[in-house]
């Protein structure tokens, strides 16, 4: 395999699609290839759509991949690449960003690298066309300690419902987004150098883990004053069954103009699985938030501590024999005294590209309906957005 001519097959491969598919197609990424091809199964198998998972993805996903037989994995090659293709309406313009970025390249390790440790690597060679940074980079143990506990450590994901890491939306719920005065909940679920605790049973997942820096390797040793949190989550979910129920929350600190922010967070979930015969998914989320020392206010008047909340709710449908999801999200975030209330609507599609050569492709389009603010009442809106995402394996012929 000539390795330097694959990102020029990638966008070749997929300039033409993304054109004529933008407005019709949906957002989807699709399965790991080396699951679908250690396991024999289809994308469905732990996918609603693709990247968004069902219950048995989600339990995947939860052991660290442990649920996959090391036989299996042993038999493929542990790296891939995928491509993202992104198309933004309100980008371009004098706004500094390409309304078409084609600069999105990846390169992902996944497997075992010894009979109880299992490794996902993910490293962007190029992200919005400027020089990639480091997604993800993790080892996780099992059993750790006693049976069913998994122990993960690296820069990992955060003990919250999967659909914050693992959504076919393009923008995802943003019920944990919320942003009191200098604080952007938004960063405390991104991937964070830390360690998490899990607990998977048939029945239960209970998860806990300590988070420091989300930079990239540097982040690894960068012990100096920053956003640091104790996260974690309990949930009754099952590997064969679409409803998953669950806590989350978090305790933390993060420097701010005015000292240190000490916040706290406890969230509530219902997540259910897109199913046969038109049965609709649903994903409901509500967080209550607290800031003891939010920062300084426009007015240069330091903030007193402030509550808020954010909620998602959204409805999923499944078509055309599974090969697509259509979604309603409706987003409010309340920033109390620092920000006001702000809503947001999308629909989101998202799809299976049917090409042969390229059974890893994926389409998603996003309309974000617009929403308004309590404080400016400004409302936007609508935007579209739309995505193309192609998974590569890399194979090697004797």
């Amino acid at each position: 395999m000539k390795f330097r001519r694959l990102p020029v097959v990638l966008v070749a491969s997929t300039l033409t699609l993304l054109f004529s598919s933008m407005f019709f197609a949906p957002r989807t990424s699709s399965a790991m290839p080396e699951f679908a091809q250690a396991t024999g199964l289809q994308c469905s198998a732990c996918h609603t759509q693709v990247p968004l998972l069902n219950a048995y993805g989600r339990y995947v996903q939860r052991t660290g991949y442990a649920a996959i037989e090391r036989a299996a994995l042993d038999k493929t090659f542990p790296l891939w690449l995928d491509e993202e293709m992104n198309y933004d309406s309100t980008a371009g313009k004098g706004t500094g960003t390409p309304q078409y970025d084609f600069g999105n390249l990846a390169v992902h390790a996944v497997g075992y690298a010894a009979p109880d440790i299992t490794y996902h690597v993910q490293q962007w060679i190029t992200q919005g066309s400027q020089s990639g940074g480091l997604d993800t980079a993790w080892v996780a143990y099992a059993p750790a300690f006693a049976p069913d506990m998994h122990l993960f450590a690296g820069k990992i994901l955060n003990p919250a419902p999967s659909p914050y890491s693992q959504t076919s939306d393009i923008d995802g719920p943003a019920a944990s987004s919320t942003v009191v005065g200098e604080h952007d909940w938004g960063a405390t679920y991104n991937n964070r150098w830390g360690t998490r605790l899990a607990y998977v049973s048939q029945t239960l997942d209970v998860e806990a883990g300590y988070y420091l820096s989300s930079d990239d390797l540097n982040g690894l040793t960068d012990f100096s004053p920053g956003d640091k949190s104790f996260q974690w989550k309990v949930a009754l979910a099952q590997a064969k069954s679409p409803l998953e129920v669950g806590i989350f929350g978090s305790t933390g600190t993060i420097p701010v103009s005015t000292g240190n922010d000490i916040y706290q967070s406890q969230a509530g979930y219902v997540q259910l699985d897109a199913g046969k015969n038109y049965r609709p998914g649903v994903l409901v989320i509500y967080q209550r938030q607290t800031d003891s020392n939010p920062g300084t206010a426009p007015n240069g008047n330091p903030y007193i501590g402030a509550s808020s909340w954010g909620s998602s709710a959204e409805i999923f449908e499944s078509l055309f024999n599974g090969n697509a999801l259509l979604s309603y999200r409706r987003d409010l975030n309340n920033a109390g005294i620092t920000g006001g209330l702000t809503n947001g609507n999308a629909v989101n599609f998202a799809f299976n590209v049917p090409i042969p050569k390229f059974p890893y492709l994926h389409g998603y389009v996003e309309a974000n309906l617009g929403g308004n603010s309590s404080l400016s009442g400004q409302s936007g809106g609508p935007e579209w957005k739309g995505m193309l995402w192609l998974a590569l394996p890399i194979v090697l012929h004797p």
